[in-house]
């Protein structure tokens, strides 16, 4: 009784209520309807960790069948949806891939996403790794006529990045270059792509620098010749030393360039100058050539430089005072000839060295007594320097005893 006094009082007034949500939702229905979206929208990686990066980025799929509620006047583009992937909790490794969900959501509140497609996909994530490669430049066709030289990229070597599964298959970057049939050189910027080990081009790396700037001289006069190896010296070696001979490795090189270029050599390629200043020994050094512009060379490693340097034998003759060795004090000497000629010999640099003023003949008298005798003299000279000669070889010291002292007076008493 309690329920159907409930259910029927004030029943004019619940039905009004019933009537009125029935009208309302009726016309929700009618101003908001289930629709679906034609276009696709891309998918955004959200949350991505720093050190690591997706395999296959291009094969990520785009959300479509995007289906919402939304009143017809209301205006729907891609724009008014975001498709997105955690990757937060993503595993990090080669050949790992995540399963992870994906996020369509709409900054407009008066957009429902009800249902898309699809809802989850499989992504790989990689540790980013770095590698040094080296650049090759790669010549396009060359025009009937021309001959370009080798060509000469700004640098070398160029940092590769990204995914290690993907890293790992490149071999080297390269630059194409195309020859101009007017035949003027190449001096430009080119960007760089990278290949593995077939030619084949490798996507999803980063390359740093992305481009490098390639010489190429083109000439229809461009030949080769294969010249000597000239080496220059600078600076002079020390007083008395000559430079015997020079070795060269290696001794011939190959050049480039065109007619009038390969002229300036003059037959020969000359090296970075060489010092020898102060030098009184061999040198042994390393140097590149120092070409003429326009001219280049295959040569590429550096050239060896041996200088030989020696001081030739000389003689010079000198006047040189004879001294006693050993008088006693109560002898007189007296010489024949107070100086001497001597001719000494060795290496220049050695005689330019020698101090004269400490040269002197020995005359020994210390076992001589009263009378005229022949004494032979003695030279003493340093190392690396020979007496040749003394004239005379012997002098006569004539030795007499000296006079007794006078006889001192007794004072007178």
């Amino acid at each position: 009784m309690r329920v159907l006094r409930f259910i029927v009082h004030n029943w004019p007034l619940k039905i009004g209520a019933v009537l009125l949500a029935v009208t309302m939702y009726g016309a929700m229905v009618v101003l908001q309807t289930t629709a679906q979206w034609p276009g696709t929208v891309p998918i955004e990686l959200v949350n991505q960790p720093p050190d690591a990066t997706v395999v296959d980025l291009q094969s990520l799929p785009s959300i479509n069948d995007i289906r919402y509620i939304a009143a017809p006047d209301v205006p729907i583009s891609a724009s008014s949806f975001r498709a997105t992937v955690d990757l937060s909790n993503a595993r990090i490794g080669e050949n790992l891939p995540t399963l992870v969900r994906v996020t369509v959501k709409t900054d407009d509140q008066r957009i429902q996403v009800v249902d898309y497609q699809p809802q989850q996909i499989s992504v790989t994530l990689e540790r980013i790794v770095h590698k040094q490669v080296l650049v090759e430049v790669k010549i396009g066709p060359v025009p009937s006529g021309l001959q370009p030289g080798p060509p000469v990229p700004s640098v070398s070597k160029v940092d590769i990045s990204g995914a290690e599964s993907i890293v790992g298959k490149v071999a080297h970057a390269q630059a194409f270059v195309p020859i101009d049939a007017s035949g003027l050189d190449v001096s430009l910027d080119v960007n760089l792509t990278v290949v593995d080990a077939s030619g084949a081009s490798v996507d999803q790396v980063s390359i740093n620098p992305r481009t490098v700037h390639v010489d190429i001289q083109v000439g229809s006069q461009l030949r080769s010749e294969t010249v000597p190896v000239n080496p220059v010296t600078t600076g002079t070696q020390a007083a008395g030393y000559y430079i015997t001979g020079i070795d060269v490795k290696p001794s011939t090189v190959s050049v480039r360039g065109q007619a009038d270029a390969l002229a300036l050599l003059k037959g020969k390629a000359n090296t970075k100058a060489i010092s020898v200043a102060g030098a009184t020994g061999d040198i042994t050094s390393k140097v590149t050539l120092d070409l003429p512009p326009g001219v280049t060379s295959d040569t590429t490693a550096t050239i060896t430089v041996v200088i030989h340097l020696s001081s030739p034998g000389s003689s010079r003759s000198y006047s040189v005072g004879v001294v006693l060795a050993g008088a006693r004090s109560n002898l007189i000497y007296s010489l024949s000839t107070p100086s001497v000629i001597v001719t000494l010999g060795g290496a220049t640099a050695a005689l330019n060295a020698l101090d004269t003023s400490t040269l002197v003949a020995t005359a020994s008298v210390g076992d001589l007594g009263a009378g005229a005798h022949a004494v032979t003299l003695t030279i003493s000279v340093p190392p690396g320097i020979t007496v040749d000669g003394i004239s005379p070889g012997q002098i006569t010291v004539t030795i007499s005893n000296a006079p007794s002292p006078a006889p001192v007076a007794s004072p007178t008493p």
